[in-house]
């Protein structure tokens, strides 16, 4: 009878799985799985470094500026190792389309990626550059698995909230935007 109040059977089974990932993935973050156990990847501050001044300024403004951010020391303390296996929880309102996985170039001491490109006239995203693609699978609320290719390649790398770059509100907000990028260190 539907208007006995009782729950179908998937409905009971689908609360119950989520209370049990609210336990294990309660704060917002990137997760990994790591000798058969969660366990939170710490996130590190991006700082902002614009480049092309003087272009800009020569050109009075045509040619655009580069915006990249830096992360400070050259490898994450968060090291990993194929199978790929994340779990992300997202901030309320935010989905897993909204975040980003970039590769990161290392320095001598920080690792670098680039998020605007300046060019003649035009500014475009330059995470495209750093961008690797990704799909996630809802698996419970604000609550996603991702499963990375195990061919992806042995460097540092990062998931990074859109918004959280400063991309959401154009070039000129992203060098005074303060983000955090959940990095990892990917070994051979």
């Amino acid at each position: 009878n539907p208007n006995s109040g009782t729950e179908p059977p998937a409905a009971v089974a689908a609360a119950k799985e989520d209370e049990g990932e609210s336990k294990d993935f309660a704060e917002i973050g990137v997760y990994f799985k790591k000798a058969g156990t969660w366990a939170e990847l710490l996130p590190e501050v991006i700082n902002w470094k614009t480049g092309g001044f003087l272009k800009s300024m020569a050109s009075a403004g045509v040619v655009k500026r580069d915006i990249n951010g830096n992360i400070p020391g050259p490898h994450s303390r968060n090291s990993v190792a194929s199978p790929l296996e994340f779990v992300i929880r997202t901030p309320e309102g935010v989905s897993i389309t909204e975040y980003q996985l970039l590769r990161l170039h290392a320095k001598d001491d920080y690792r670098e990626f680039r998020l605007v490109t300046g060019g003649v006239f035009n500014v475009k995203s330059g995470a495209q550059r750093d961008m690797v693609p990704f799909e996630g699978k809802k698996i419970g609320t604000r609550l996603y698995s991702v499963i990375l290719p195990n061919n992806l390649g042995a460097g540092e790398y990062g998931f990074v909230l859109a918004v959280a770059t400063g991309v959401a509100g154009g070039a000129a907000s992203a060098a005074t935007a303060v983000g955090k990028m959940y990095t990892f260190r990917l070994l051979e």
